[in-house]
């Protein structure tokens, strides 16, 4: 008779699972625990809910309103784009790991996705923002090497070496008027108007050093052209030099913020801006090499500004997007969060950071990064595109921050039990 029941018990399981596609297992809670099983599911989960709003006919992510800046015709939904480029960088990294478990499945999208673009570009040849994706091109390169892959980044690049852009780093919008009809001059393209930053032509912002060294180095080192790394070494001191506040450590978005100032005083250091600093810094780590004259630079840099980093992430694990003035945008934020929890992880991975200090750092960043992880796997309390603290909710997403969450998620694999 109890056994009779309990196949009675087991066979309705089996049934209700098979018509609701067992949702109520799905639903459980992510675990925060650093193990290579939590870790990992927790990547593929919000992985999975993300690409289920990947359209394979259109190849674009649907399902955002106009607010998310994700509209066909907004100029940072560009498919080529940064939005597009820097979640690519870190479900390549999500692809391989799947891939070391035997399983192909997102790999071979991502292989689809750059057949499907030829392997380009966004249209603007010198902004750094339109040729990150160049990334995912060198990720695939890694697993299915073909040289057709490489040729558009290296000829967008050879263009950049023999006719460097010359345009001072002051960031600012520039309006233009035709000198033959009057009307106004905007950058086109696919329907999509792009607004005239010349600085923009160089590495004029926070985000670029994200956005462009990475690839160049990155490049140098499978090519082993020494152009690439030479010419990214030098630009990026430049924006260095610009950008670094020597005094806390930290970075400046732009030019435009060296003397505003929060309520309480502070510095308007943007969180995403410096997590975009951070993440690049340790992306530029992997592949610079060890002997190079700069090497110790980066190093340095980098370790004095995850240092202040960890002196300002709150008790909740989260970094707010004024990171100096945590009360002016009393909001948590995940994007930051991801990005800046991939720096201090990949920095440990590397040997770069010292793990006893900063593994405390990175486990509160990842149990609230998990929090903000919803039952259906969607990452909320993402700040949406700007380029400055603002408000967020704990509804809204975006695809960036979930290519950081893939990223710090990388890491802690490698360093989990």
């Amino acid at each position: 008779m109890r056994f009779t029941k309990a196949l009675t018990h087991l066979s309705l399981f089996v049934f209700l699972c098979t018509k609701l596609s067992c949702a109520s297992i799905q639903q459980t809670p992510l675990s925060k625990t650093i193990n290579k099983t939590s870790v990992h599911q927790a990547m593929k989960k919000v992985t999975d809910w993300q690409m289920a709003r990947f359209n394979n006919k259109t190849y674009l992510f649907e399902g955002y309103d106009k607010g998310a800046h994700m509209a066909p015709t907004d100029e940072s939904s560009h498919p080529q784009g940064w939005v597009y480029a820097s979640f690519y960088v870190g479900m390549a990294r999500m692809a391989e790991l799947e891939s070391s478990m035997g399983n192909d499945k997102y790999s071979e999208q991502l292989l689809d996705i750059a057949k499907h673009r030829k392997y380009l570009f966004a249209p603007r040849i010198y902004n750094a923002d339109d040729y990150a994706i160049g990334q995912l091109y060198l990720d695939l390169y890694k697993k299915y090497p073909n040289e057709d892959m490489l040729t558009p980044l290296k000829v967008i690049f050879e263009i950049i070496l023999q006719t460097p852009s010359t345009t001072t780093l002051t960031y600012e919008d520039v309006t233009q008027t035709s000198v033959h009809d009057g009307k106004l001059l905007q950058d086109e393209f696919g329907n999509r108007k792009f607004q005239l930053r010349p600085c923009k032509n160089r590495w004029c912002w926070a985000d670029a050093l994200f956005m462009g060294p990475p690839v160049w180095i990155n490049l140098s080192k499978v090519t082993g052209d020494k152009r690439y790394l030479e010419f990214a070494d030098k630009e990026l001191w430049e924006t260095v030099n610009l950008l670094w506040d020597d005094k806390d450590h930290l970075f400046f978005r732009d030019s435009r913020f060296f003397d505003k100032r929060e309520a309480n005083s502070e510095k308007v250091i943007w969180a995403r801006g410096v997590g975009w600093v951070a993440a690049g810094l340790a992306r530029i780590l992997e592949h610079f090499p060890k002997e190079h004259p700069s090497r110790a630079k980066y190093e340095d840099i980098f370790r004095k500004m995850m240092t202040r980093l960890a002196q300002a992430q709150q008790s909740d694990g989260l970094w707010r997007p004024s990171v100096l003035d945590p009360e002016t945008q009393p909001f948590k934020e995940t994007s930051g969060t991801g990005l800046m929890a991939f720096a201090f992880a990949s920095g440990i991975n590397q040997g770069i950071l010292d793990k006893k200090t900063f593994m405390p750092v990175v486990t509160r960043a990842w149990s609230a990064l998990v929090d903000a992880v919803q039952p259906n796997g969607k990452l909320g309390r993402v700040q949406q595109i700007g380029d400055s603290p603002d408000n967020v909710s704990a509804e809204d997403t975006q695809i960036y921050a979930t290519g950081a969450f893939l990223l710090t998620g990388s890491e802690l694999y490698k360093l989990a039990k």
